[in-house]
């Protein structure tokens, strides 16, 4: 059975329940018309399977813009990342089937870097490459170019939080994700879920020494982390699991840290979750000597720089014409009152009487 409407629910909570009550309905929106423009162009090929995954991954690489985007940006983008996971797929192929070659004197240079592609590539197995290695360069190029949420920051720079509006509504979001994930590997799901829940623990452990509370935000971007390095180990084997879920547990508060002090406002973490954790995955590979030492690299870093490049580009484009950002009024108001005249949360809103 498909599970892959699971996954893609669970990325839809996850984004909502981590964002601002007063934009929490545009989020909803947002993040179906980047699913629906995603599964349209899957559809051309008259394959349900693949319209899925290409739904999948345009509601991934738009998760964590949240209420500061337009949805006519949201179908654009959406669009250019289902052409790059077509293009990151024919790729993978080409590589894949290519063996060492010989090229004339002039070409040398050419021929080498052809060959060290081939051989420090990695076949595109769960997914890993051009789904979630993709679709984490994708956010973190949109999020780039987006810039950050209105309030985030002070004016002296540093940063001003803002509280998830629903940390149980994104609890129900990674209990859909760790489920949808068998899509991606069934045989390898034991593994996965060691990991993630490995992630979760340590990610509790992590914050709790680091900022002595235990910060709930950051487990569910650690489990999200832990699942998707799980599926990037592709291996069944304890040892590797736990070490791969401590790496990720700590890796998603290291990670979204980071990206804050360079005023990339990433609220779900999906920059660690869909992007940085296919790379952990790799590296206990390595460690673990299941595959030689920069293994599957290349195809961690074209995956990731196409999905990048893409998301960037488009955004730039679209910020040129000012269809990027939604109103500064919009969004310090509320998105969702703003746009659709009604909130997510009509039973908690202040009228006149």
């Amino acid at each position: 059975m498909n599970l892959l409407p699971l996954f893609a629910l669970g990325t839809l909570l996850v984004e909502v329940g981590m964002g601002r009550a007063k934009g929490a309905l545009h989020c909803l929106v947002k993040g179906l018309t980047a699913f629906a423009v995603g599964v349209l162009l899957g559809a051309l090929g008259r394959d349900w399977s693949d319209a899925m995954l290409c739904g999948t991954i345009a509601l991934l690489a738009t998760v964590g813009l949240g209420d500061r985007v337009t949805l006519a940006a949201t179908v654009f983008l959406a669009a250019g990342i289902s052409i790059a996971h077509k293009l990151v797929v024919v790729f993978d192929r080409f590589v894949a089937a290519s063996s060492p070659t010989f090229l004339p004197e002039p070409f040398t240079a050419l021929d080498a870097m052809k060959n060290l592609l081939t051989n420090f590539w990695q076949p595109d197995y769960a997914f890993v490459w051009s789904i979630h290695t993709l679709t984490g360069g994708a956010a973190l190029g949109a999020l780039l170019v987006s810039g950050p949420r209105i309030g985030r920051y002070n004016r002296n720079g540093t940063p001003t939080a803002i509280p998830a509006h629903s940390l149980p509504l994104a609890g129900i979001g990674i209990f859909l994700l760790w489920v949808g994930s068998q899509s991606f590997s069934q045989p390898i799901w034991d593994a996965v879920t060691l990991s993630a829940f490995v992630a979760l623990l340590c990610s509790l452990v992590w914050t709790k020494w680091r900022f002595g509370k235990v910060d709930p935000s950051f487990t569910v971007t650690g489990f999200w982390t832990g699942l998707v390095a799980g599926l990037a180990l592709g291996k069944v084997s304890f040892p590797l699991s736990v070490l791969t879920g401590i790496l990720s547990g700590i890796a998603a508060v290291s990670v979204s840290l980071t990206l804050d002090r360079h005023f990339i406002d990433d609220p779900v973490g999906i920059v660690s979750a869909e992007g940085i954790a296919p790379l952990i995955g790799l590296m206990v590979q390595w460690v673990g000597q299941t595959s030689f030492w920069g293994a599957g690299f290349a195809s961690w870093a074209v995956s990731f720089l196409i999905g990048f490049s893409t998301a960037w580009v488009v955004g730039r484009i679209l910020s040129v014409f000012n269809l990027l950002r939604l109103a500064p009024t919009d969004e310090f108001s509320g998105a969702d009152l703003r746009l659709y005249g009604i909130t997510a949360y009509p039973e908690f809103e202040m009228r006149e009487a």
